[in-house]
């Protein structure tokens, strides 16, 4: 063997061993930045799991069982086609997962800050159908009475106003309940603000009399 090709081989063997050297380099830069990847998703998926866990105690919901199931390789037995087992792309969708879940979980944090009844609708609406159904359920057992007793006696000068003055107050709580959020408003420092619920006494009053005026025309005038 000549002296050049000794040389030859000598230099193709020193490239071979660089090139080896850089590409085991690279696979290791490769794999610890799928190990940091992994871990950040692992301390995102701890995160949700434990801000999960928190909201269903403050909705007195049981939590759902975040235990990982067993999943196949593939749903329809097929070996996965190719792509499918790249961890970068696995990473970048539970990435996206985590993501998502977390937009959920705030998007129903603020539905439960938001009234029990309607949530969406004005708070005068919300009153009015309390109010209104506490009034019709009193006129339903005002007219049972009266055809029950037809009328006579003094107590139907009480069931006149005084049911009415009863179904206005069981409103005043029941509209207590339905404008109360479930969840209280947080500040930034997370202490919860005192929720302003608005009552309107004056609208069940207002019905109140009407329920009045209309039952004592049917009992006294008609």
């Amino acid at each position: 063997m000549s002296l050049n090709a000794y040389e030859d081989l000598v230099h193709e063997l020193t490239r071979l061993d660089a090139d080896t050297n850089a590409s085991t380099a690279q696979a290791a830069r490769r794999l610890e930045r799928r190990r940091e990847a992994l871990r950040e998703v692992r301390s995102e998926l701890d995160d949700q799991m434990m801000a999960l866990a928190e909201l269903c105690a403050r909705l007195r919901h049981t939590a759902p069982d975040l235990t990982p199931a067993q999943v196949a390789d593939s749903a329809d037995g097929l070996p996965p086609r190719q792509g499918e087992d790249d961890p970068d792309r696995i990473l970048e969708r539970a990435k996206t997962a985590l993501r998502e879940a977390e937009l959920a979980r705030i998007a129903t944090t603020r539905a439960a800050q938001r009234p029990t009844l309607l949530p969406k609708a004005h708070h005068v609406l919300r009153e009015l159908l309390v109010y209104g159904a506490c009034m019709v359920a009193c006129l339903a057992i005002q007219f049972g009475y009266f055809a029950a007793t037809g009328g006579d006696g003094e107590s139907t000068f009480w069931v006149t106003f005084l049911l009415p003055v009863m179904a206005t107050i069981v409103g005043y709580v029941l509209v207590g309940m339905a404008n109360r959020p479930r969840l209280p408003l947080l500040d930034r420092s997370g202490k919860p603000i005192k929720a302003v619920v608005p009552h309107n006494p004056r609208l069940g009053v207002t019905l109140a009399v009407c329920t009045m005026a209309l039952f004592a025309y049917f009992a006294f005038f008609a």
